[in-house]
């Protein structure tokens, strides 16, 4: 394995996960992921954790009170501050800084090549800038290629801010992890028409009854729909409240399921002028352009719009769905169109069952099928395959089951570049990686919402300091080793 490459060899044969318990009541919890070797990490599931000398709730006392001290001029004084007190240097912290030195270096462009490119969806619509800088600190730190959100400056500046967080957390984390350069690639996402990703859920609440059961209220993922509380014994005669445009995504769960069909969805797209200034002033590396049957002209007509945009970035991504017999030729149609701008690389990420991973393990049978379908064709266009849309924790077994998982080698105007590439029966295994968006910030949002409550108090500026993650370092801990677990599965798993 070269030097800075991160696979089953450098997770197992380097000791990877393995450190010494310092503190006896919490104990290691071992995962089978990949190829069958364990992996081993500190269980999130305590009811008190020890952060160096001070107990979880000193740790956030201590950390608002560096991060709030006129004493101290800048974050970096905060960051001298918080290793002097040994903020970021129990077990948890070990394990996490032991996994970035094994990553190394490793660039997002490496990934794609060598078949281990993890990304994560914030989401094309999910605009609450808090949870996604938050998202983008922890898997950040979990060693995610690639995030991917909406095109909107504040929510890109989120993002950036994530990342940033995450470099200042690997600064407190030894003189290894410190010198390390690795960073994500900025995504934003668009579209060419109308499309499920580009909607918010939207109702009247004042004609919800009073007796009414809210099942949107509690089928919802984002938790974007919240209603008033109100006494049993007041005369009311409707609900308040109503959908957080900010944290809806479009997923539609909560459409078919009112009971008085109240809810419906508002699609939109985003200027063509918003997308081009992200990509001209540098903000952003990828983008990725999702459409659908039906759309190839409208797809067409947004490349020639954009197109002399685009020749700065880093990778061109199309998110498609299953197009049926029209599938190959589509993409192909797609890819002559975008040739002449795009510079660099170019993904084809397959959206199987679009916002759908955190609903359960068979979620990821459509993406699955779906890669099958276009790895096979000989006609297949040039690029990057990649799986979305119900991927979830099973993805990364069910690939290797369907022999889609390995060593890849990205395929350039038909002329294979670099190794030759992995063979599955006879033909190249295209699959370069596996995005994650409802599933991956699914299994994060425990530690988000109990940052919450316990800043609940907090209000204005004092509040958007408190719930930044960075501040409460057992829970920050406690969710880069749960997504790591996820990365993992395709990070360590290759064969």
């Amino acid at each position: 394995m070269r030097a800075g490459s991160f696979g089953p060899a450098a997770c197992s044969s380097r000791g990877l996960w393995s450190f010494p318990l310092r503190s006896a009541p919490i104990a290691p919890v071992r995962h089978y992921i990949g190829v069958g070797f364990p992996c081993s990490y500190i269980s999130a599931q305590q009811p008190r954790a020890f952060i160096g000398a001070m107990d979880s709730g000193s740790l956030v006392t201590s950390c608002r009170r560096l991060k709030s001290s006129k004493s101290l001029s800048s974050k970096s004084d905060v960051q001298q501050e918080a290793v002097s007190q040994n903020i970021f240097s129990d077990d948890r912290w070990d394990v996490i800084a032991k996994r970035l030195v094994e990553m190394g270096e490793s660039s997002p462009e490496s990934s794609l090549n060598e078949g281990h490119w993890v990304k994560l969806i914030c989401g094309a619509s999910f605009e609450d800038v808090a949870d996604v800088r938050n998202l983008s600190l922890i898997y950040t730190l979990a060693g995610v290629d690639c995030i991917d959100c909406a095109a909107d400056s504040a929510i890109v500046a989120a993002v950036k801010e994530g990342i940033t967080a995450a470099s200042h957390v690997m600064q407190m984390l030894g003189n290894k992890v410190a010198s390390l350069r690795r960073q994500p690639w900025v995504m934003i996402s668009i579209n060419d028409n109308e499309d499920p990703h580009f909607r918010k859920a939207e109702f009247n609440a004042e004609y919800c009854p009073v007796n009414c059961p809210r099942p949107c209220e509690r089928i919802c993922p984002a938790s974007a729909i919240k209603f008033e509380a109100f006494n049993k014994g007041a005369n009311i005669n409707h609900l308040e409240g109503g959908v957080s445009v900010e944290r809806c995504y479009g997923c539609g769960r909560c459409i078919p399921i009112c009971p008085e069909g109240l809810i419906s969805a508002r699609s939109y797209a985003r200027p063509v002028e918003t997308v081009a200034s992200l990509i001209a002033n540098d903000k952003v590396d990828a983008v990725e352009i999702h459409t659908g049957p039906g759309h190839l002209k409208a797809f067409q007509d947004l490349i020639s719009q954009l197109g002399s945009v685009f020749t700065s970035l880093k990778l061109i991504a199309v998110s498609v769905p299953d197009l049926g017999e029209s599938m190959i030729p589509t993409l192909r149609a797609m890819y002559t169109s975008m040739q002449p701008f795009a510079r660099h690389l170019n993904l084809w990420q397959l959206d199987g069952r679009p916002m759908s991973g955190d609903i359960g393990a068979g979620a990821s049978r459509a993406a699955i099928l779906l890669a099958q379908k276009v790895t096979k064709s000989q006609d297949k266009p040039p690029g990057y395959i990649q799986l979305a849309g119900g991927t979830n924790a099973h993805t990364a077994t069910a690939l290797r089951n369907v022999g889609l998982y390995g060593r890849i080698a990205y395929q350039q105007h038909g002329m294979w570049c670099g190794d030759p590439p992995f063979q599955v029966n006879g033909t190249p295994a295209l699959v370069a990686g596996v995005a994650y968006g409802g599933y991956a910030r699914k299994i994060v949002q425990k530690f988000l919402r109990k940052m919450e409550e316990g800043t609940s108090n907090y209000a204005g500026e004092s509040k958007r300091i408190n719930t930044q993650l960075e501040l409460h370092p057992g829970l920050l801990a406690d969710a880069v080793l749960e997504a790591a677990v996820l990365v993992d599965g395709i990070k360590c798993g290759r064969s």
